[in-house]
Formats: C-alpha cells, sequence, structure tokens
C-alpha cells in the first residue's frame, strides 16, 4: 500500500471509529471514500492514466457540533491523490465557528470564522465529495485542470450568510472575506502555464467570494450570481509576478420530475504584471476569458441516471481560434443504496486547457484527447 492510500485509509478508519456518538451528543459525523480508474488517449491526467491508472482517489471525515442554539462548530478532514497535482496528504478542507446573529420566522442571519467554504457556482463549496459534484469530473467551468483547489475551494477568514425563506421563493447570501495565505510553487506553475517547478515565494492576497442565490418551492428552478476576487502574487530570484483575478458567474438549473438541466457561465480577468530584474524588463496586460457550459441529466428512475454535457472555454477573448478548448461528456451514475455511488465517463476533448499541465510535464500536450474515469464511493 502507497503512502496516499494509507493516509486515506487511516482518515477513513478515524473517522468510523467515531461514528457510534452521534446519537449521545449533539453531534454528527461524517465520511466518504471514493476510488477512481482513469485510461486516456495521448494525454496524461491525474497519473500515468495513458497507461492506464488507480491513481485518482479521495476520503473524508468530518462533523459539526452545535453547542448552544446559537453556536455551532463544523470541520472536515480531506485527502485527494490526482497525479502530480494532489499527492493524498491530509489537509483541513473546512474548520469554523458558526455564530447565530440573528433569526425570525422565515429569515437568518448569521457569521462564520475559520477556514470557510468559497459559495462559487452550484458545485464549488460540496466540489470535494463525489457524491454532490454533478459528474465524476467537474466542467471547464470550475477549473478543474489548473490545479487551484487550494485557492478556490475555502478561504481562511470571515463568512457572514443569510436566508431568506417566503411562501414562494427562497434566497440565500454568502459573503466571504479572507485573509493572505501562502501557496504551493505547483499552483503557481499551473496558473502561470509552465511546464516546470518554480522556486519561489507565493502568497494569495485577500481573496473576497460573494454570492446570491435564489430558488422556487422545491427548486424546481434555482439560479446564483457569483463574484470571486484575489490577488496572486510570486517573487523569486529572476521573477516578480502580480495577478489580479476577478472571476463573475451566472447559473441555472431546471429540475423536473425525469430531467434536470444545468447551465453555467462565467466571465474572469486577469491583470498580469511581470518583472524581470535582471534583464530590465517590465511586462504587463490584460485578459478576459469565458467559461460556460450546459448538461442534461435524465433519471431513469430513483437509482440509475444517465448524463450529457458539452462545455466550452475561451481563454483569450482577442484569440479565440487560438485559445479555445471544448469538452463533451457522456456518463451514468447508479446508486443503489444512498451510502453507495458508481459513475462512468467518457470524455472527448479538443483544445490543451482541460488537460493537466502538472501531470504532463514531460511530454508535449496534444490537440486531441479522450478519457474513459470509472470511480466508486462510499460515505455514512
Amino acid at each position: 500500500m502507497n503512502k496516499s492510500r494509507y493516509r486515506l485509509a487511516l482518515l477513513l478508519a478515524g473517522c468510523l471509529s467515531g461514528s457510534g456518538f452521534a446519537e449521545q451528543q449533539p453531534l454528527t459525523l461524517h465520511g466518504f471514500v471514493s476510488q477512481g480508474y482513469l485510461y486516456s488517449k495521448n494525454n496524461d491526467i491525474f497519473g500515468e492514466s495513458t497507461e492506464g491508472s488507480w491513481e485518482y482517489h479521495e476520503a473524508g471525515a468530518g462533523g459539526h457540533y452545535r453547542l448552544s442554539s446559537r453556536l455551532s462548530f463544523s470541520g472536515q478532514w480531506f485527502a485527494r491523490d490526482a497525479g502530480r497535482g494532489d499527492n493524498g496528504s491530509v489537509r483541513t478542507d473546512y474548520l469554523y465557528a458558526d455564530l447565530l446573529l440573528s433569526q425570525g420566522t422565515s429569515s437568518g442571519t448569521g457569521l462564520r470564522f475559520g477556514r470557510v467554504r468559497n459559495h462559487f457556482g452550484f458545485f464549488n463549496s460540496t466540489r470535494d465529495v463525489f457524491f454532490t459534484r454533478p459528474s465524476i469530473l467537474l466542467p471547464q467551468f470550475y477549473l478543474e485542470s489548473f490545479g487551484v483547489r487550494e485557492l478556490f475551494f475555502s478561504s481562511d477568514g470571515a463568512q457572514l450568510h443569510s436566508y431568506w425563506d417566503e411562501k414562494d421563493y427562497h434566497l440565500n447570501f454568502t459573503g466571504t472575506f479572507g485573509k493572505n495565505k501562502e501557496i504551493s510553487s505547483d499552483t503557481v506553475a499551473n496558473i502561470l502555464g509552465s511546464s516546470a517547478t518554480l522556486a519561489g515565494d507565493a502568497e494569495l492576497q485577500s481573496p473576497i467570494s460573494v454570492q446570491l442565490s435564489a430558488g422556487l418551492p422545491g427548486d424546481r428552478w434555482k439560479t446564483a450570481l457569483s463574484y470571486y476576487n484575489a490577488t496572486l502574487t510570486f517573487n523569486s530570484a529572476s521573477v516578480l509576478a502580480n495577478l489580479d483575478v476577478t472571476l463573475t458567474a451566472l447559473s441555472l438549473q431546471y429540475n423536473g420530475r425525469k430531467t434536470s438541466v444545468t447551465a453555467e457561465y462565467a466571465l474572469s480577468s486577469i491583470s498580469s504584471t511581470f518583472v524581470a530584474p535582471a534583464f530590465n524588463l517590465v511586462a504587463s496586460g490584460n485578459t478576459k476569458s469565458e467559461s460556460a457550459y450546459i448538461q442534461l441529466d435524465y433519471h431513469v428512475d430513483d437509482q440509475f441516471t444517465v448524463y450529457g454535457r458539452f462545455d466550452h472555454r475561451l481563454g483569450d477573448r482577442e484569440q479565440p481560434n487560438r485559445t479555445d478548448s471544448s469538452v463533451a461528456t457522456l456518463g451514468s451514475r447508479w446508486q443503489p443504496h444512498p451510502q453507495w455511488l458508481f459513475a462512468a465517463e467518457l470524455h472527448g476533448i479538443r483544445g490543451t486547457a482541460p488537460i493537466p499541465r502538472i501531470d504532463n510535464r514531460d511530454r508535449e500536450i496534444a490537440e486531441r484527447s479522450e478519457h474513459f474515469i470509472f470511480m466508486a464511493g462510499y460515505r455514512f
């Protein structure tokens, strides 16, 4: 058993051993584990998938404790092994105190402190759990292949959240204000498009995430407007880089008796400055990119669902023919029991943006590739 699988086993076992106390105190515990198999043509993804790879697994354990009617605590520890981008080490996914400031018959407001999840789009705040994702791999909208999960999923800071429940609709608001934090050199290499590890100090500064969501009773229709802004700085012996990133997204979903349709669109703007003192070089610019997808789910019965998705990304509006990429996905999900889920997907990819550069450092990325992915998951 390799080290990453050993960490995953320890994490799940620890959570399972404590689950028997949930009925004796105001504490709820949860856990999950999932294992994937990947096979791809032309490009690697999450390990050496061109040769067939089992190097894609996840596990999490956490809980929620209510100290009083106004104060509660939530946390989750998570381990993920996904090629060179994640090495299976256990990390704190989120850990925060939640203070209820006010509550009425149909509304409430609270404040969270600690490591909180960023609400962006429909699925970013739950992307860590296989059961709550719309598919095994998220669409390009969520920057899945860019190796920025550690920046995008959560923030260390404060989060204001409110809800309003009316007879004909409901509203939810979250506003997250994070503090500066150091990030890994691999994340910087992915963002800058480098095929090699960069040595230097990197920091994410003043991340802000805001979302307003709404829905009809039973969530027959759902919509959300999301905003994210942060500044990334990188300092090394040869280069200084500063990137100000802004993401704005619109989400819409329809849920019928047999079918669900989900569509999301994101516009991003990156203002960048690069300084190379040794070469007396200063460069700056602004890049705008777009990403959108539409997914159709057909629920054959309560256990089996088939789905298809098309997603498209335009990396630079000024260079549409050179920076666009698209992914066509066909998949199915079978959930024979609430605690078990099995899924399989086939992806047809045109373009290089959906391919993790960190998994293809020693090879040229092909313009076209196909991926087959199978995943099994268990939760409690």
